[in-house]
């Protein structure tokens, strides 16, 4: 009985281990799936700046603007995504906002931890974004990492009072 109980221990103890993920989706060296507090602190350590002490909403500079960078976490306080987006001065026109998109495209098709979903299409030079978005057209893509269905990242082009901009959601969700 003592081997039986020995042997269903080493075996709990090694599934859990295996089950542990080595390959975390990572936004900024951080781990997005991880205990909240862990995410705040290691985003402080970077230079972002919480907007109230117990705030998820951080700021600082990501790329070449002043960003807002949330933790979004489940009732399990675990974080499950990192929603990054320029602040409202750092927002741009529909055609600048093609031009951002197609070069975060380029970004993470050049980026072998990355995988890119099929359907992601460049937007075409010239394409008025303002009007295909009046018309619900919705411009985004997604990348994988390592081709993860579970882990991935989301770029989508979003409009706020006549000011454009590309939203990249850092999203690690758990299989049901």
């Amino acid at each position: 009985m003592k081997k039986l109980l020995t042997l269903i221990f080493v075996l709990s103890v090694s599934t859990n281990l295996f089950a542990q993920d080595n390959n975390p989706l990572t936004f900024l060296g951080i781990r997005v799936k991880d205990k909240i507090e862990n995410v705040q602190a290691q985003l402080i350590e970077k230079g972002y700046v919480p907007r109230i002490k117990t705030s998820k909403m951080h700021y600082g500079k990501y790329r070449d603007y002043t960003a807002k960078v949330t933790v979004i976490y489940s009732g399990s306080n675990l974080a499950s995504a990192i929603i990054v987006i320029p602040v409202n001065e750092d927002m741009v026109s529909a055609e600048e906002v093609a031009k951002r998109f197609n070069d975060l495209l380029d970004t993470f098709n050049n980026d072998p931890y990355y995988t890119a979903d099929p359907a992601n299409k460049r937007i075409p030079d010239g394409e008025d974004v303002a009007s295909e978005m009046l018309n619900d057209k919705f411009y985004k893509a997604y990348f994988y990492q390592r081709g993860e269905k579970t882990k991935r990242v989301m770029l989508s082009i979003h409009e706020y009072e006549g000011k454009y901009y590309v939203g990249e959601n850092y999203h690690h969700h758990t299989k049901k």
